[in-house]
């Protein structure tokens, strides 16, 4: 079946634990979507990123990160501090300056500024007009990272996420075949037999630890 991705738009409510979309006609290739294997070779990973202030002082990490789920945009970005563990508060969108691929640059005073919840007036308090730079990265430019075939890069990190879940519900193909029953521990395997059956998608949405 092949890696698929969702245009926001199709998308109709983000939840906690899933998404819903339009049906399944939203699920296109990811050939078929401008700029989706452009990010993906760019590996491009939010949570994680090292936080540096505008003048190259280490901050902490991201630890989540918040979007607003009528735009897309990101509202803001949780604060791992410096040799710590628990997440000190949110830095709000209106601190960011850089999204790069290894660092998150924020304004020098950032850490005064972090909220401990969003809401719509620090979501869109002074944003209206700013612009987030998404192209200058400290320290390594996107020319500097070496290609990759990023479509089995994805589908490899997603299969190694899959492996040792469990089936949260029996997947049955068209023919009435049992691919998977319900409790029983995803292998490489069960994985090729749903791709055969184009009951990949249903797997991924139907497991557990």
């Amino acid at each position: 079946m092949g890696l698929k991705a969702i245009a926001f738009k199709d998308i109709l409510g983000i939840g906690e634990s899933a998404l819903t979309v339009t049906g399944r006609q939203s699920l296109l290739a990811v050939t078929e979507c401008a700029g989706v294997v452009s990010l993906m070779e760019k590996n491009i990973c939010l949570a994680g990123l090292k936080i540096l202030s505008k003048k190259g002082r280490l901050v902490g990490a991201v630890g989540d990160y918040f979007i607003n789920d009528s735009t897309g945009d990101i509202t803001g970005c949780q604060l791992l501090p410096v040799g710590g563990e628990k997440p000190v508060g949110i830095i709000p969108r209106q601190q960011i300056l850089t999204y790069g691929l290894e660092f998150l640059v924020v304004e020098e005073d950032a850490e005064e500024k972090i909220i401990p919840e969003l809401d719509e007036h620090n979501v869109n308090l002074a944003w209206k007009n700013k612009q987030i730079d998404t192209n200058d990265t400290p320290g390594e430019t996107v020319d500097e990272i070496q290609p990759a075939d990023a479509l089995r890069h994805f589908e490899e990190q997603q299969r190694q996420y899959l492996l040792g879940k469990k089936v949260a519900m029996r997947i049955i193909a068209d023919n009435g075949e049992v691919i998977a029953e319900e409790g029983e521990t995803i292998t490489d395997e069960i994985i090729e037999l749903a791709r055969a059956a184009d009951k990949y998608i249903d797997l991924t949405m139907n497991i557990r630890e």
